[in-house]
């Protein structure tokens, strides 16, 4: 019956319904005068109620709660805007002032006992962060990693369409070592087997499939490596 109502109205089919539309696009376009003064006031008050909320969320509930789920944490962990999504048997070890987003996605391969994530000290993982550990990934201290970054350390299917609805085998597996100090910039892929050596940037949206020298900006699909300060960097 609304449904029909509306409908009606917004094909305007009697002069009574055309007013009724006029009616609600200017209903629609009504604006409220800006008292300064005021809503000033009310921004504060949002900002400051949001930032307790989060912060009393962060400390009692969701740390607390994620902390659980690792086999060691340090002191100092940072979970910005909630718990990241850890799915099956993975083992999380972490330094101190570890920061993750909560919009992140940690997943250890099932064919192994225990994969092993483990992140060093004072490293940043970034929003809608993909790591896929098979036997293991190994994340340096005081390493910067963007956002939606991809690691994957395990293929997760076979390529053969016929057995494609199995997993893996664990010979698909290749440990990912990410050195300290590293810049992972905001969507890259880290492929399997990858060993990036300390002080390395990644550059914006590359793909790493080899190898990256410790000092060095690598950048490009499949990813190519230059010493760093080579280029202006």
């Amino acid at each position: 019956m609304v449904d029909a109502l509306i409908l009606k109205i917004r094909r305007r089919e009697t002069p009574f319904y055309s007013t009724l539309y006029d009616l609600a696009k200017r209903a629609r376009k009504f604006e409220v005068p800006v008292v300064r003064p005021l809503y000033r006031l009310l921004a504060w008050e949002r900002l400051l109620r949001r930032g307790l909320w989060s912060s009393c969320t962060r400390i009692l509930y969701h740390t607390p709660i994620f902390k659980l789920r690792c086999a060691s944490a340090g002191s100092g962990l940072y979970l910005i805007g909630g718990i990241p999504l850890v799915m099956g048997p993975l083992r999380l070890i972490l330094g101190d002032d570890v920061s993750i987003h909560g919009k992140s996605t940690l997943i250890g391969a099932k064919v192994f006992d225990n994969p092993t994530l483990t992140v060093g000290s004072n490293s940043c993982l970034g929003y809608q962060l993909i790591i896929d550990v098979g036997r293991d990934v190994t994340i340096g201290k005081n390493v910067f990693i963007g956002d939606r970054v991809s690691i994957l350390s395990y293929d997760g299917h076979p390529t053969k369409p016929e057995e494609r609805h199995l997993p893996a085998s664990r010979a698909s597996s290749k440990p990912i070592v990410i050195g300290d100090n590293v810049w992972i910039s905001g969507n890259c892929v880290i492929l399997k087997g990858v060993t990036i050596g300390e002080n390395s940037v990644i550059a914006n949206g590359s793909v790493v499939s080899a190898k990256v020298p410790p000092n060095s900006l690598a950048f490009g699909n499949p990813a190519r490596c230059f010493p760093l300060g080579s280029m202006g960097t």
